[in-house]
């Protein structure tokens, strides 16, 4: 059995981004599943004049604390204008500036799946593919993900219509199958 983390990376308290991450997350079967809610860590937006003057916020610290106790990652970021929420991307600041500075990984050899969806035809997908390029910096081994466009076509009555289920279910049954 694994620990398997997942990370909501949004900010927004009716996060069409964390519906998926819940569905995603109740497809985990045989692992032991810790969500992280990143509005659960506000932190001051990172600058090197603020690490100086004030060090590291606790919040950064806990978050660090927990991806070192988990074994792999489920990622879910909405798309800000075609890129990294601010507020996720600060979370990534903040903690790959723990430990050794001339090593920001966090995420060591750890697989990761990203989760991205938005009312629109593309569902994070330029978010994803961003994603899916910085993340090695920090040492993640990316090892699938999941775009949903247009999620309100998909998403009726508190449910995925049954392709988009099945799609949902098969990307996470391998992810969790590669672990």
């Amino acid at each position: 059995m694994k620990k398997i983390l997942t990370v909501s990376g949004s900010n927004s308290k009716n996060s069409i981004n964390r519906t998926l991450l819940e569905l995603a997350s109740s497809k985990i079967e045989g692992h032991e599943v810790t969500t992280l809610d990143i509005r659960d860590y506000p932190m001051p937006f990172f600058s090197l004049d603020r690490e100086e003057s004030e060090g590291h916020p606790d919040a950064a610290k806990q978050i660090r604390t927990l991806f070192a106790q988990h074994d792999a990652f489920i990622i879910s970021s909405p798309e800000h204008n075609g890129a990294i929420p601010a507020e996720l991307k600060n979370l990534f600041d903040w903690v790959s500036r723990l430990g050794d500075l001339q090593n920001p990984m966090f995420a060591t050899n750890k697989p990761v799946f990203l989760l991205s969806t938005s009312p629109g035809p593309r569902g994070g997908a330029t978010n994803i593919q961003t994603l899916s390029q910085i993340m090695p910096f920090w040492g993640a081994d990316i090892r699938g993900s999941f775009s949903l466009g247009s999620f309100y076509d998909y998403f009726v009555d508190g449910q995925l219509n049954v392709e988009k289920e099945q799609e949902l279910t098969s990307a996470i049954t391998d992810f969790t199958a590669s672990l």
